[in-house]
């Protein structure tokens, strides 16, 4: 072995020890009490936020929560933050999804929104199924069923998920068709913000804002640009955005602080990796020339 690769070895750190200090940036938020970030709020998030903002109490707000929990960790933040500011503000979200296996923690996002919120605002009576909010449920055609509510919203879910009939439903009241409802918010994991453009809003003339996975967002500033749609949570940092417009301090903006560590991590580790080179070289070159 060359003495060049012998030192080579020398330098390199063992990958567990990567592994475990990455395991570590990322979990520890979790277990010790970090201070809040705080930081600019993207315009794009803003834009959905002020949007929400701009509407008068008893305004409804759709919100398609198109994912599944392997979505979870990026979209829930968002759904939990987007809820909590529709009930403070007094609107009336009406909640679908158009997969069926994110139904049940659609479910549990509500209701436990819901309790929180009655809780920050120190309200007596409960909010109530049917009269302050409205969970739709999962109904079967995706771009069908988009064009379907289009035309026809409470034929399309004639009762709730609960089993409630929507005809007379309180919460529905004045909303009969997609362009009735005051905007609509696609949280979406696939290609849902798509079908809800093409079937939905430009159909049917709604405002349409989107919440996203990281991945996806690149795709959707196009539609934000051309105002097909009017703002855009993208990944955790959009969560963290809305979080932090919403004074809501949850999970996004929590996990911003694993994300951030784990970043500065990787970077520390490249400066350190071409420090050691680099001293290692002029080592080298020293002996040479000696």
């Amino acid at each position: 072995m060359s003495e060049s690769s012998a030192a080579s070895r020398g330098m390199t750190i063992a990958r567990w020890v990567i592994y475990a200090l990455v395991a570590l940036t990322v979990v520890l938020p979790y277990f010790v009490v970090f201070p809040t970030l705080k930081y600019k709020v993207s315009p794009e998030s803003a834009k959905l936020f002020d949007k929400v903002n701009s509407l008068k109490p008893g305004a409804h707000v759709m919100i398609a929560f198109d994912y599944d929990p392997a979505s979870s960790a990026e979209l829930d933040p968002m759904g939990r933050a987007i809820l909590l500011h529709c009930f403070k503000k007094g609107l009336i979200p009406v909640v679908m999804t158009h997969w069926s296996s994110g139904l049940d923690n659609d479910r549990k996002i509500l209701a436990e929104t819901a309790a929180r919120a009655q809780e920050d605002m120190k309200r007596q009576e409960p909010f109530v199924s049917g009269r302050d909010y409205v969970f739709l449920g999962f109904r079967p055609g995706y771009s069908n069923l988009v064009l379907n509510m289009g035309e026809n919203l409470k034929g399309s879910f004639d009762k709730d998920f609960y089993g409630q009939p929507t005809a007379a439903m309180s919460a529905l009241q004045g909303v009969s068709q997609l362009k009735d409802l005051d905007l609509v918010i696609d949280l979406a994991a696939g290609a849902s913000v798509e079908v809800w453009i093409a079937f939905g809003s430009d159909r049917f003339h709604f405002p349409l804002g989107v919440g996203s996975v990281a991945v996806q967002a690149p795709n959707i500033y196009p539609y934000l640009q051309s105002g097909q749609v009017c703002g855009l949570l993208g990944g955790l940092r959009g969560a963290a955005d809305y979080e932090q417009l919403v004074d809501a301090n949850g999970a996004a903006m929590r996990s911003m602080w694993s994300q951030s560590l784990a970043h500065v991590l990787i970077i520390g580790l490249i400066l350190f990796a071409n420090a050691r080179m680099l001293l290692a070289r002029y080592r080298r070159t020293g002996k040479a020339t000696g």
